[in-house]
């Protein structure tokens, strides 16, 4: 009798804490093993950790705030954010918008891959410039602290 109340309580705080994780954007099945195993502790854990943005609301987030031009516009990862200013220039961080279909692709890609338009060579290295510039100014606005 007691065995099955323990095993009934483990597996609702099991899904108590997937469910709670699901909607803080974790892993619900990890989080429901932690609250399986450990029941009333794994559920505080689930409810007392934070939420974990996904790329795709935070490059939004970012996105609303930065000034984009028509052309080109700027999108970074969270690790990026983490890094130091003295970090290289990374063209994998950056975008570009297809003069053609508006769509966004790689900064140093010369075929679209949305509409296959093709960028010459000349176009490729000053958007790269370009961008190399922009991450200039970013930071020593920072530095200014603006």
């Amino acid at each position: 009798m007691i065995t099955g109340l323990l095993f009934v309580q483990a597996v609702v705080f099991g899904i108590l804490s997937a469910i709670i994780a699901s909607n803080k954007n974790r892993s619900a099945g990890g989080w429901g093993a932690l609250g399986l195993l450990f029941g009333l502790f794994g559920f505080i854990a689930a409810i007392a950790v934070g939420e974990a943005e996904d790329d795709a609301r935070s490059s939004r987030r970012r996105s609303s705030q930065q000034k984009s031009s028509s052309s080109e516009r700027r999108q970074t990862s969270p690790r990026r954010e983490k890094q130091s200013p003295a970090q290289d220039f990374d063209p994998d961080e950056y975008r570009k918008k297809c003069l053609m279909c508006a769509e966004y692709i790689k900064l140093e890609a010369r075929v679209c891959c949305h509409c296959g338009h093709e960028f010459s060579e000349k176009e490729v290295e000053q958007q790269i410039e370009k961008a190399k510039e922009m991450m200039r100014d970013d930071k020593s606005n920072e530095e200014r602290g603006e």
